[in-house]
């Protein structure tokens, strides 16, 4: 109860038995509700995070056997070549240079997707909902809207992989110059659609 900010401790909407036990887990996760120490372009003094999602780690699969594949390919490279008929000289380096281009390979392909996932966010706040696109390191994009101008939110979950590990797309529709956001397989989706509803509604009657 304590990681969870004052003004959010009498509010008696069901998003907050919902996401109560995730208060104040920041760091390196999918899913964060009143994370602590998140900064973000334009965030108000008074302005209160009350969720950070960021794209589901079951969507990372591919990725995750391609550094494998990766990884695994010096061995196999390894062992074609030691069954060939080349000179003890001529195997050796041929082996060492070919395993560095496959470490590097995968240590790159490793850091992208890193780099790519902790940076991209979706953030919902007491105010407003941000989206922040990651692409590399020369370029990102930041859109938000006001809670007030949500018009409509919903959610869909597609596949095999997005029914078993419960993650989807949340699709914001808004009034403003932005007109529809898409939080992109993120996890519990049908829990960040529910938090933003109830928020609006709070911020419709005053009490936020």
């Amino acid at each position: 109860m304590d990681k969870i900010p004052k003004k959010f401790q009498k509010v008696t909407k069901s998003f907050m038995d919902r996401i109560s036990s995730d208060a104040g887990k920041s760091g390196i996760r999918a899913f964060c509700a009143f994370p602590q120490g998140v900064h973000f372009s334009g965030r108000n003094d008074d302005e209160t995070i009350v969720l950070m999602v960021r794209r589901d780690i079951a969507t990372l699969i591919p990725q995750a056997i391609l550094v494998f594949v990766f990884l695994a390919s010096p061995l196999v490279f390894t062992a074609v070549l030691r069954s060939l008929d080349f000179g003890d000289a001529s195997v050796t380096s041929l082996i060492l240079s070919s395993s560095l281009i496959f470490i590097l390979l995968a240590i790159t392909v490793a850091v992208d997707t890193f780099l790519k996932w902790f940076y991209t966010v979706n953030i919902i706040t007491d105010e407003r909902v941000v989206d922040v696109d990651f692409s590399n390191v020369m370029y990102h994009s930041y859109n938000d809207a006001q809670l007030e101008k949500i018009e409509d939110v919903t959610h869909k979950v597609s596949g095999l992989l997005g029914a078993l590990f419960d993650y989807g797309t949340v699709y914001i529709q808004t009034a403003g110059a932005q007109r529809e956001f898409e939080f992109q397989n993120i996890p519990r989706p049908r829990d960040v659609q529910d938090v933003i509803f109830d928020l609006l509604e709070l911020k419709q009657k005053g009490e936020i």
